[in-house]
């Protein structure tokens, strides 16, 4: 199956991921395309497609939600496995801020509206939220205060084990389409 993988990222994080995902597919017998939503023109040639974008304020990106209100228009989602990932201070297995604090956020982020769109409209294999990376002076100096006061340290919280643990998921669910 020919997998491509879309993303958008702001300062790396989300696009060390998305790197991290193709080479776990490619080790797996799998053929990957990296792009950028920038660069991503057309997904036909595609069995599978993972998309994924950093969080900012809540919702993905404005390339990732244009690319992905560019797919829904031109119904190139239609017969294609979809697996999704969001990247922000809190991931399922690790965070940048306070360990009480991720916790009680993990029940409580709403989904952004671009994977919301994803959701309604397409059949959905799995979503996954890692935690990325912070340093000093990518936010601004209010967004700096509410980041420390919520317990949150400036680093990688990039939890590779989970990363390569859902990219095994993903694989072994192509394996299993490709032989049906």
């Amino acid at each position: 199956m020919r997998v491509v993988i879309g993303y958008a990222s702001a300062h790396r994080s989300t696009a060390s991921i998305a790197e991290r995902i193709a080479e776990r597919l490619r080790d797996l017998g799998h053929a990957v395309d990296l792009e950028s939503f920038d660069e991503l023109a057309s997904v036909d040639s595609y069995d599978c497609l993972i998309l994924g974008s950093a969080v900012h304020n809540g919702q993905w990106l404005p390339a990732a939600e244009e690319a992905v209100d560019n797919l829904l228009i031109h119904d190139a989602l239609r017969d294609k496995y979809v697996w999704t990932f969001s990247v922000s201070s809190v991931g399922e297995t690790s965070s940048l801020l306070s360990p009480r604090l991720a916790q009680l956020l993990r029940r409580h982020i709403p989904e952004p509206i671009a994977f919301a769109l994803l959701h309604n409209l397409s059949d959905i294999q799995g979503h996954r939220s890692f935690a990325g990376a912070i340093a000093p002076g990518q936010w601004s100096g209010l967004g700096n205060i509410v980041f420390r006061l919520m317990g949150g340290r400036y680093g990688n919280a990039t939890d590779h084990a989970d990363i390569d643990r859902w990219a095994l998921r993903i694989a072994n669910a192509l394996a299993v389409h490709r032989s049906a």
